[in-house]
Parts: C-alpha cells; structure tokens; sequence
C-alpha cells in the first residue's frame, strides 16, 4: 500500500498526484544477492541469485507499455523502498563493515497493475486499471475488474486503519528483543552522544587528509512502539506536511515516510534531482524563526555544502543524460518545512537514449546529499564510522512507472515499524569546519516529528537526556520528555 500525499500548490515541485495501491499480481524483494519474487496466493518465493538491479531491470522491462508514454500517470507501477544497501551493487568498493542487526530486506517492492491516483490541481479521482497479468499480458476483461474493485472501495464509507499484520514472507527471524524501558518514552540510539561527536572528528581529520569534502553521518533512533504504525505515521505525516509522504504495509514489518526530498522525477527522457542541505529548525516564535531563516540563508557553510552536492549530483546525471543537457535552475533556494527550514537545488537533465528508469535510478543511487563527496570515499567513510547499516533509510521510496512515469523521494523522515518497535535514521552533513555538537543537535532537530510522534507532544518537545551509555563509542538512551 502507498500513500504519496501531495503538499500543495504554494511548492511547485511538489508532486501533483497521491496514489493508494493494494493486491499487486507480483512481490519483489531481497537480501544481498539473493532475490526472491511471489505470486498472489503463493506462500512460497523463486528465488534466483544476482544483481538485484539487473533483476529488477528484466522485470520492470516486462510490463512496461511505452504506447502510452505521453499520460502523466503511471500506468502501471512497482511501487516500495530501495534500501541503502542496494549500493553493493552500484560499486564494487563499497562493501558493508557495519552490524546488519535487523532482518529487513535491501529491497521490497510490489508491482501494481491498478490503483487509484488522486489529482490535486484538477480535484480529480482516476482509477487506474491496465489488467496486466504477471506474464507480462493484459486483458479487458482482467482491466474492468479491477475497476470495479477500486470503485466499489471509492464508494464505501471509510474504514479504520487494519491492525498490523502477521509475517507472511519465509525466512523472516523474529525482531530482536532490546531492554525494556520505563514508564514514558525512552529512544535508544546507535551512538552516544560523545560517540556522535568522536565520530565526527574522524570524519573531519579524513576530510583535513584530502580524502573527501563532505561525509554525511547518521545515528539510528530506537523506541518502544504504542500505536498502530498507521497512527504512528499519521501522526509524524499531519506535523511534517511533506511533499513525498508514503506508508508501505508489507505485512511483517511497516515503513512510514516524511521526505522533504525528491531524489528523481522521470517522465520519458526528462529527469530533474533536487538535493537538500543546510538545516535551521523552525519557531513559533516569529522573530527567531526569522533569525533561523537569515542565517540560513547567509551561511556560507551551508552554501558550500550545498554547492558540492549539487556539483556531485551533476555528474551522476552527467553519466546517464545528453550531453549538454543538464541545467541547475535553482542554486540554494531558501525552503521552509514545519519542523526544519532547508537550502535546496535543483538540477535537470535529458536521459540519453537507452537508458531506462531502473538504470537510471541505479547510477545515480544512493543520493549524493545523504552520502557526501566525492561519492565513493564518502560511502567507504560512512561505513567505516556508522555501527549499523542503514537499511531503508536513506535509500529510494516511491515507484518506476510501467510507462516511464516515476517519482522517487530520499528515504529521509522515514520510520521503520518492526514487531514492537520504531527505528528512525537521522543525519548530518558534515564539512571540514563544522562544529561537532552542533552537527550532534542537527540530527534531533531533524527527528523533531519523530519525537513528537512518540508522545503525541508539541513540536518544540525534544529529548533532553541521557540515561546511560556504553562507552565513547557506544549506544546510549535517550529519555523524552516535553520540556
């Protein structure tokens, strides 16, 4: 199931269609090379070993129907996550050094032949029905029940959310128990504090060293789970009013997704990135949230940051585009957001002839403003410094169009709803001049909506201590409290 919520027409890149999906006729997923593929009513998976790029290139390739390139729907879609560890596959160097403490799977995606889009500059609803079968066929008969079944939930009443479901893929272990907590909310993390910080200064003594210009750090917030993971996401996607809001079922374990940012929008040849960096948080107080802004938009720090990834997402797309094609129509534009205000770009291009959706997407995975520059260094970096993998976050969520209509956002603001618990990534940019605990503080700035979710508190609530850690180096507990 997707929920793509469209933020509204005063952002004019934010997507114009939402879309609810359910009942795909093919399920994809894996786990490193291992790929596994199920068919609706089949408990069982084929399983076939490779790049799962290249699997998922053939599949795609199946169903596409480029007659009808020119609909500004997907007619057609696999919608789900590319995690962050798909990036194994994009080079060779990066390999993973960090604990893979969670059973998630790299990738999870589910191929739509109907679903129902919902237009929000027209205040339309269409139903989408291609009747394609998992051979890669299609029929009338097959596209007008699956009309009726989308019509007839049209007309019901609203129906509350369904409790979360039970594991229906094999192979999947049981989430790991962690330490009780107390009687009100308490986040662990993958870091302490001054682990964080440490970790930092690492990053910046590489960066003194030539190894790199900018790396970007994350710690992994961790919390017993009180609602339905519909709730839980309902609550972080009403505070965050993002662009590219979705929420996946995929029956063992839940994602909920708040993203500020579009990573790619392809329709046909054309594709446009819009990379974020710089972060202030926002105030109800309106002459500090106007200082916040000023400064913002005065750091040259943070312009420098931006500037380097958007030189970076350049040449990905200089790779895949026409040459002369890419353009940067906006360099550093001021964005604001409930929570947090951003400096963002944007950057355009001409796929050349060939290159599909899914290559495209694999060469320019994973986005350069969640791994830092030069791309290569930086990832090797990240996973020298990070404890655990990222899984989903800071990967891909959204969907390839079976005719070349895709959209996909960077798994940021993303919550991962795992048995009875809540996992949430959070990062920080960092550059040869930043300031360690400030870099520290950006990361809880930007899990604001996360912290607010967990104890349905104000927005200004933040954690305000630590209850133990294990060491420079290790995880702590963090115990949140409204102040």
């Amino acid at each position: 199931m997707l929920d793509a919520h469209w933020a509204g027409r005063s952002n004019p890149h934010a997507p114009r269609f939402s879309f609810v999906a359910a009942r795909p006729f093919l399920e994809f997923r894996s786990f490193g090379s291992r790929c596994e593929t199920r068919l609706p009513g089949h408990r069982s998976a084929a399983v076939q070993y490779g790049n799962p790029w290249r699997q998922l290139e053939v599949l795609v390739s199946r169903y596409e129907m480029l007659e009808a390139i020119d609909v500004p729907v997907p007619l057609g879609a696999c919608f789900g996550y590319w995690g962050y560890g798909l990036k194994r596959f994009v080079e060779p160097r990066w390999v993973e050094h960090a604990e893979r403490d969670l059973d998630l799977p790299d990738c999870h995606l589910g191929f739509y032949g109907s679903f129902v889009a919902f237009d929000h500059v027209l205040g339309a609803v269409f139903v989408v029905a291609t009747g394609l079968a998992p051979d890669g066929s299609s029929s009338a008969a097959r596209a007008r029940a699956e009309e009726n079944f989308w019509l007839r939930r049209l007309e019901r009443e609203p129906e509350p959310p369904p409790a979360r479901s039970p594991a229906t893929w094999p192979h999947s272990s049981p989430p790991r128990q962690l330490p009780g907590g107390t009687a009100g909310p308490e986040v662990r993390s993958t870091f302490s504090r001054v682990g964080f910080i440490k970790a930092v200064r690492q990053a910046q003594q590489w960066i003194r060293q030539g190894h790199i210009y900018q790396v970007n750090l994350s710690q992994r917030l961790e919390a017993d789970l009180h609602l339905e993971p519909w709730e839980f996401y309902s609550s972080m996607s009403q505070a965050a009013c993002a662009p590219f809001s979705a929420y996946f079922d995929f029956g063992d374990f839940q994602i909920g997704s708040c993203s500020p940012e579009l990573f790619l929008r392809m329709s046909a040849q054309s594709v446009v990135t819009r990379p974020i960096k710089g972060s202030r948080p926002a105030s109800s107080n309106h002459a500090e949230d106007k200082r916040f802004s000023s400064e913002l938009c005065s750091s040259a720090k943070e312009r420098a940051e931006l500037v380097m990834i958007t030189d970076l997402l350049r040449n990905d797309l200089g790779r895949i585009c026409d040459y002369g094609s890419i353009q940067v129509p906006d360099l550093a534009a001021f964005e604001a957001h409930p929570y947090v205000k951003h400096l963002v770009s944007t950057v355009e291009g001409q796929l050349r002839p060939g290159i599909t959706h899914c290559a495209a997407l694999a060469a320019c995975f994973p986005g350069g403003s969640v791994t830092g520059a030069p791309k290569i260094r930086a990832v090797e970096i990240i996973d020298d410094l990070e404890p655990v993998v990222r899984g989903p976050y800071t990967g891909a969520v959204g969907y390839l169009g079976f005719n070349r209509e895709s959209q996909l956002s960077i798994a940021i603001r993303t919550a991962v709803f795992l048995g009875d618990r809540v996992y949430y990534g959070t990062g920080a940019g960092i550059v040869a001049d930043s300031d360690a605990e400030a870099e520290y503080e950006e990361t809880l700035v930007k899990a604001r909506i996360f912290f607010a979710s967990l104890s349905e508190a104000t927005a200004s609530a933040m954690p305000h201590h630590v209850v133990s850690a294990d060491g420079d180096g290790g995880r702590s507990r963090t115990k949140w409290s409204a102040p």
